[in-house]
């Protein structure tokens, strides 16, 4: 029988941040055109017409995550969550991209909450996850971005290291259009308990809805 995996928060980041898990079995797509036509063009052309910096400035979820940041020895201006970037991004009409359907829906359900959203491919992850704080001198190198100083940064790691966390997420554990079995980590800060669970929810209907042939094998809230 397989091993189940096991996901847990590190004793010093209690109260601070939780996480909700779903773990799939699914077929990626390069490109799915009904997501983009119902969810993800919609979403741009609202944002990109009625926000801007300061409504992302004074958004209570941001302020949420940034204040956490700023607690834990990172400047949230210099080394933003991954929310406030794809929402800035949105906001100065820059268009979202277009990775595959398991990213492009996670970059949807991250402008929708206003969370930080990363998925990982668990074949290339070993072992348990934890949601820790990066050590002076950590480094790995980011999605589309060079090296990058994980010290004081929220992070998950396996038995290999760290490789994902709410701010840049690393090469390492990277969604291809290949990737069968994923996890999708949502990053909720300043969210209660019923909200979390709502959120969880409305993960489990996107998912159903819009990923192909998706078993939803696994969900819970770490706290």
């Amino acid at each position: 029988m397989e091993e189940k995996m096991k996901f847990k928060i590190d004793e010093s980041l209690k109260n601070k941040v939780s996480l909700g898990i779903t773990v799939i079995d699914f077929e990626n797509q390069s490109y799915d055109k009904k997501m983009w036509d119902e969810l993800l063009n919609p979403i741009d052309e609202k944002i990109s017409h009625e926000d801007t910096l300061e409504t992302i400035r004074e958004n209570p979820t941001i302020m949420n995550t940034k204040k956490v940041y700023k607690e834990l020895g990172k400047d949230p201006a210099r080394f933003r969550p991954s929310s406030d970037s794809l929402w800035r991004r949105v906001v100065k009409g820059k268009g979202l991209y277009q990775i595959n359907s398991l990213v492009d829906l996670n970059n949807y359900l991250s402008l929708v909450y206003k969370l930080p959203f990363g998925s990982y491919d668990l074949d290339k992850v070993a072992g348990d996850i934890v949601l820790t704080l990066g050590k002076p001198g950590e480094t790995y190198n980011g999605i589309g971005k060079k090296t990058i100083n994980l010290e004081n940064m929220l992070l998950l790691k396996d038995e290999d290291g760290p490789f994902g966390g709410p701010t840049s997420d690393s090469t390492r554990a990277m969604i291809g259009d290949n990737t069968r079995s994923a996890v999708i980590v949502a990053y909720i800060f300043g969210v209660d308990r019923l909200d979390t669970e709502k959120i969880q929810s409305s993960i489990s209907m996107y998912a159903k809805k819009y990923l192909k042939d998706i078993t939803i094998k696994e969900q819970q809230i770490i706290q």
